[in-house]
């Protein structure tokens, strides 16, 4: 049976209280299921989804996503993935939350200088601004009834690592945020490219 290829990748940042928009509060910090960040106090995802906050010149806009630092993604697996998926444990509620996306991203690690004071932040995948979504409405991932749709045969939500996703996965996952986030250009726009692209 041939392997299915990826088109997606759907990957945890840790909780942040101000939208990933500024620094998390130092609850969310104490909080985090990420080693590194309990082990520094910091994080660099803080500006996952400030894109409209601190546009750059060149229309792209960077991102951390940690578990993506660690373990690089495999060139050949990942060739074809177009969007990636980002959720993010609720301490408060102890519930795995869809947040947002990143689509047709490029996979490259570099530290950059914040926007938000002189040190730098370690980066790796960047995408166009328009192709940046943080969710009105997020989806409850540990509670919704079409999980098994949203990841490959077989898999669970990742804990340490993060799961890549099939063509399937992903027009699972894109319908379900379309249908809680009605009436949103910026998605409906999202969609048919990556309805293109998958043709």
């Amino acid at each position: 049976m041939k392997k299915e290829e990826n088109y997606g990748i759907l990957a945890s940042i840790d909780r942040n209280s101000n939208k990933w928009q500024d620094n998390p509060t130092s609850e969310d910090l104490s909080q985090s299921k990420f080693g590194n960040v309990i082990k520094t106090g910091k994080t660099f995802t803080s500006l996952n989804f400030a894109h409209k906050k601190f546009p750059n010149l060149d229309g792209y806009y960077p991102a951390l996503l940690p578990q993506l630092w660690q373990k690089t993604p495999d060139k050949e697996r990942s060739k074809k993935v177009i969007i990636i998926f980002i959720k993010s444990y609720n301490w408060h509620d102890k519930q795995n939350y869809l947040i947002g996306y990143y689509a047709f991203p490029i996979f490259k690690k570099e530290s950059i200088n914040s926007p938000l004071d002189s040190t730098l932040m370690d980066i790796n995948i960047r995408s166009q601004v328009k192709d940046i979504y943080l969710l009105n409405n997020s989806i409850n991932l540990s509670k919704h009834i079409d999980l098994n749709k949203f990841l490959p045969v077989g898999k669970d939500l990742g804990k340490r690592g993060y799961n890549y996703l099939t063509k399937d996965n992903v027009l699972k996952i894109m319908d379900s945020i379309r249908k809680v986030n009605p009436n949103i250009s910026e998605l409906e726009g999202v969609m048919l490219r990556i309805l293109k692209f998958l043709r």
